[in-house]
């Protein structure tokens, strides 16, 4: 069992500000001697791991890597020791409102990855669980502003 867990990436939920407007994001950290690859996540509601679709995780706001994110391809990337990335958590949308309105609640995202030395071996994924509340708390400038 002690193998699944040794050298496992740290992942965290963050926000960064880019062009004035904070993000949340999840950070993930290599902090193993090796490199670690990231194949996927997967978001999901509730106790029994529903698929969710308020929420989609993107490498950056390029038009190329929201649409390649929201139509179910996820960011794929190789993380050498000790370098971290930050996904994008970006909301998703129907009929001009945000699903996180209409579908507040709890939200897991699962990263899912392999080390760099054994590909071949499956790794528990990484979760990093939140609900819709606290990701809009923390995407917001100002407390009273926004939606």
């Amino acid at each position: 069992m002690d193998r699944y867990h040794k050298g496992r990436p740290v992942v965290s939920l963050t926000t960064k500000t880019e062009d004035g407007r904070t993000k949340v994001c999840i950070r993930i950290k290599n902090t193993t001697p090796y490199d670690v690859a990231i194949l996927g996540n997967k978001v999901t509601r509730g106790w029994f791991f529903r698929p969710c679709n308020v929420y989609f995780l993107s490498a950056g706001q390029g038009t190329r890597a929201l649409l390649s994110a929201q139509s179910g391809k996820p960011p794929q990337f190789m993380l050498k020791p000790d370098e971290s990335r930050e996904l994008t958590i970006c909301p998703a949308f129907a009929g001009n409102m945000p699903l996180e309105i209409t579908e507040p609640g709890r939200v897991d995202f699962f990263i899912q990855w392999r080390r760099g030395n054994a590909t071949w071996l499956a790794q528990i994924p990484l979760p990093v669980c939140t609900s819709t509340e606290a990701i809009r708390l923390y995407g917001l400038d100002d407390q009273n502003g926004g939606l």
